[in-house]
């Protein structure tokens, strides 16, 4: 994340570690951008500036290898960071170095820059659906990443219950939140998302992958709520999909854009 003197991103420079610490996940450095766990076996370090030095001091006291190291512009991290405001409805996003904004966001090193376009969909359609059918009290935002979604669902009025498994998704959205004075409609946990069914929402945005999509679709207790959108997935990923998600619900809508879909759902097995 952004902090201190950093106001903007410019280089990424990246340690790939063999294994975890929980100690890595706070680090008392002004260019410490974040601390990334991929799983057990795996994470990564992330600062503005090289800390060779550093880091070897961190890994020899805790035990913990170095696997690569690496350094990035920006804009080729991820999914692409070239970013720049856009609009969803009438409500203009723009990272926090910008102005002239209704949203602000640190986009951090996580996912959810706002360029991919199951971002966007997730956007678009969440903005749709509440002119269509609602407003909504209640969203729960799976995966929430940087949490724009989040962001959105509680500008326009929501509490929202946002989810990811990974500790830096769950820093981040907490910051943009407060970024936005939204930290009291904008609740975040970490963790797995199967430990928090079933889920208080009237709404449900699961942009996530497709492993973890065919889970959810298996489980009663995930169809408790009234609508959901869904994306993640391509078109070459559909039949699957469909053939899981039918017993339970209907599909009421669907867009692709360069690759990607999104579903608009409707739960057949409501209480």
């Amino acid at each position: 994340m952004l902090r201190g003197k950093h106001k903007r991103y410019q280089k990424i420079y990246l340690y790939a570690i063999d294994g975890c610490h929980p100690d890595f996940h706070s680090l008392p450095d002004e260019d410490f951008i974040g601390y990334w766990e991929e799983d057990e076996d795996l994470s990564v370090l992330f600062f503005h500036h090289p800390k060779d030095d550093l880091v070897e001091r961190l890994l020899a006291e805790r035990g913990l290898r170095l696997e690569a190291k690496a350094c990035v512009d920006f804009e080729d991290w991820g999914e692409g960071r070239r970013i720049k405001p856009f609009l969803v409805g009438p409500y203009r996003f723009a990272p926090e170095w910008l102005g002239g904004a209704d949203l602000y966001f640190d986009p951090g090193v996580v996912f959810g820059s706002g360029t991919h376009p199951t971002t966007r969909l997730c956007l678009d359609w969440l903005y749709r659906w509440w002119q269509e059918y609602g407003p909504f009290s209640k969203v729960a935002d799976l995966g929430c990443g940087s949490g724009l979604i989040s962001l959105l669902a509680a500008r326009l009025g929501a509490e929202v219950m946002a989810i990811d498994r990974n500790p830096l998704c769950v820093t981040l959205t907490q910051k943009n939140a407060h970024l936005n004075g939204l930290s009291s409609r904008i609740k975040v946990f970490q963790g797995d998302v199967m430990t928090f069914l079933p889920l208080e929402a009237e709404l449900v945005v699961a942009n996530l992958y497709k492993g973890l999509l065919l889970e959810l679709f298996g489980l009663p207790s995930f169809w408790k709520n009234r609508y959901y959108l869904f994306s993640g997935f391509g078109p070459s990923m559909e039949e699957e999909l469909q053939r899981a998600l039918t017993p339970y619900a209907e599909i009421l809508g669907r867009e692709e854009r360069k690759g990607w879909v999104l579903y608009a759902v409707r739960s057949k097995v409501r209480k």
